[in-house]
């Protein structure tokens, strides 16, 4: 009789818990942010609008450490130093900077 009475209310319990799960989970939203595909590159192989971008202000003096070309976002990934300072610079195929 015991095992009956246990059966049922978790019957109960669980009947009350399953939708409420399940209407918690229609309303989740889950974000997932895809990984930039990077490859790296060599200097002289960039386009010569981005050569150029890189020879102008505000970017004259930095000097260039590793290129990488984002294929996900499709631009170029510079990465500069001059002095101790450090930056990556974004700038799209046709040597415009990119946010």
């Amino acid at each position: 009789m015991k095992k009956l009475i246990v059966a049922v209310a978790m019957l109960v319990v669980g009947s009350g818990v399953l939708p409420m799960v399940q209407a918690m989970d229609t309303h989740l939203v889950v974000l997932t942010e895809q990984a930039d595909e990077k490859v790296k590159m060599k200097m002289e192989d960039l386009p010569e609008a981005v050569k150029t971008t890189l020879t102008t202000e505000p970017y004259n003096g930095w000097k260039a450490e590793t290129v990488y070309l984002n294929k996900t976002k499709d631009h170029y990934e510079i990465e500069v130093k001059k002095g101790t300072e450090k930056r990556t610079l974004k700038i799209s195929k046709d040597g415009k900077a990119v946010e």
